[in-house]
């Protein structure tokens, strides 16, 4: 049984967002998710803009948020 995340509030924009343990950028840190589109909380106040990713990344992001979908599916 998972837990429920604890819903927080951004300290620039006020948004509802959470933090999920699995989710964690290149550098593991947390990445804070947007409470309705479960993504990655896109803040406007935030000056703060990711890289493009190229193709071959976004791939490879794609198959392994597929494979981490998979094992919890399975041990849940």
């Amino acid at each position: 049984m998972s837990k429920k995340p604890t819903i927080k509030k951004c300290f620039r924009c006020g948004q509802d967002i959470y933090f999920d343990p699995a989710q964690k950028s290149a550098k593991g840190k947390f990445v804070p998710l947007d409470v309705v589109t479960n993504l990655p909380h896109d803040c406007p106040k935030s000056n703060f803009k990711p890289r493009q990713k190229t193709v071959g990344e976004e791939i490879i992001d794609l198959e392994e948020r597929e494979r981490e979908r998979l094992r919890r599916v399975t041990y849940d």
